[in-house]
């Protein structure tokens, strides 16, 4: 690793003032005796801490704030002015960011529809750090607030040496030091962060906020891809390459996939694969409302299946079908607490939805299936950004 790369700037000066930060930032507006009871630490230890942190303006004091308890107390809060964060994605059809404070609260956020699949390298780094550039501009807070600025990837990285090794919906994308090229550029803390990773975080930390310590996530959408939460601690695998639940062969079909694979989920159940059946099969339905559009998409055929179109349903159904499968056998392995599917999946509809539950449950072992919950995520934008931005707030409150 290069001994030239930023650190990021620490909230937090010892493990004391860490346990309390994290028990703040999970408890907002907190009490002192709160803290106590939630960390076990010594009272004296939590004062002398909390003063600490009141003095350099880390947390905030708000009298009456805690309501638990017979008598309303002092509350204390992550100090939402202490510094900020920025976090940016992209993929094949565009690029979002996001800003949030110490606080964990969006301070400003951007998106723009580029179709960066097919640019070569250098274009889409051009673009890339241009959208940063402006967005980044955009804030009206000194860069010295800045905590660090997270890029979310889609494909494979390496976080040691901060490379995009391998990305399977983006063409002209390996071995990219895009995380090296932003820090020279800002002068500005940078991460690196794959997609599954960053969004299980954010559905964790801003959806679910830290209710299960066992937690699946599938996302979904161009790519499919899963999160894992295990035993309070986030997997991400040798060499940050786990997670790739798009690339378990399905099925037989010789059906090709981008990573070279022959059957692999993601050729036959992302949108590319649903857009490339819906015109194979479009010209066996005369009456399906795809015949109508100008364009099919992946997101055509979902929102299609919806509003009960036979065509669209015949092809989500067997999708959903792959994909419950493939989450069935995940899920048979970990046995998670909660499995959270990308809001993406609720645009088919509820019979759709009805039709993916019944498949996994004919999957799922009935000892795992009977103690697991499973739902469809409501963040249904910005989650990539708002996880990896979530991950350096994170970052900073540990010692």
């Amino acid at each position: 690793m290069s001994s030239n790369i930023l650190t990021l700037r620490k909230l937090s000066q010892n493990g004391t003032q860490t346990s309390i930060l994290q028990t703040v930032r999970d408890f907002t507006s907190i009490s002192r005796s709160g803290i106590v009871q939630k960390t076990h630490l010594p009272h004296a230890a939590t004062s002398r801490a909390v003063a600490a942190l009141l003095q350099n303006n880390t947390v905030i004091e708000t009298k009456l704030a805690d309501t638990s308890g017979p008598r309303r107390k002092r509350g204390i809060s992550l100090n939402p002015e202490k510094g900020f964060c920025i976090a940016v994605e992209y993929s094949a059809i565009g690029l979002e960011a996001i800003a949030l404070n110490t606080a964990y609260q969006k301070i400003a956020e951007n998106k723009a529809s580029i179709d960066l699949k097919n640019l070569p390298q250098n274009e889409k780094i051009l673009k890339i750090i241009s959208f940063l550039e402006k967005f980044k501009n955009s804030i009206s807070l000194s860069d010295e607030k800045c905590l660090g600025i997270a890029i979310v990837d889609p494909g494979i990285i390496d976080t040691d040496q901060r490379i995009s090794i391998y990305c399977s919906t983006l063409e002209n994308w390996e071995n990219v030091p895009l995380a090296n090229l932003i820090e020279m550029k800002f002068a500005i803390p940078v991460t690196l962060i794959n997609t599954s990773m960053a969004k299980i975080r954010a559905l964790d930390r801003l959806e679910i906020q830290g209710s299960h310590d066992n937690l699946m996530y599938i996302e979904y959408g161009n790519g499919i891809g899963c999160g894992l939460k295990l035993a309070g601690n986030y997997i991400s695998g040798q060499n940050n390459l786990a997670g790739e639940l798009g690339h378990i062969r399905v099925t037989d079909k010789p059906v090709c996939c981008r990573c070279g694979g022959i059957g692999c989920l993601e050729a036959v159940a992302a949108l590319p694969a649903l857009k490339n059946h819906a015109i194979s099969i479009i010209n066996e339905s005369t009456d399906s409302v795809l015949n109508k559009k100008n364009k099919i998409s992946g997101l055509a055929v979902l929102e299609a299946t919806a509003y009960g179109d036979r065509l669209a349903s015949h092809i989500i159904d067997e999708a959903f079908d792959y994909l419950a499968r493939a989450v069935a056998a995940i899920a048979n392995v970990v046995n998670p607490e909660i499995i959270v599917f990308d809001w993406l999946i609720g645009t088919a509809g509820n019979q759709a939805v009805s039709t993916l539950m019944r498949s996994l449950q004919k999957n799922i072992l009935s000892t795992h299936w009977n103690n697991t919950k499973i739902c469809i995520s409501k963040i249904d934008s910005f989650i990539g950004p708002l996880g990896g931005a979530a991950n350096i707030i994170d970052k900073a409150l540990e010692h």
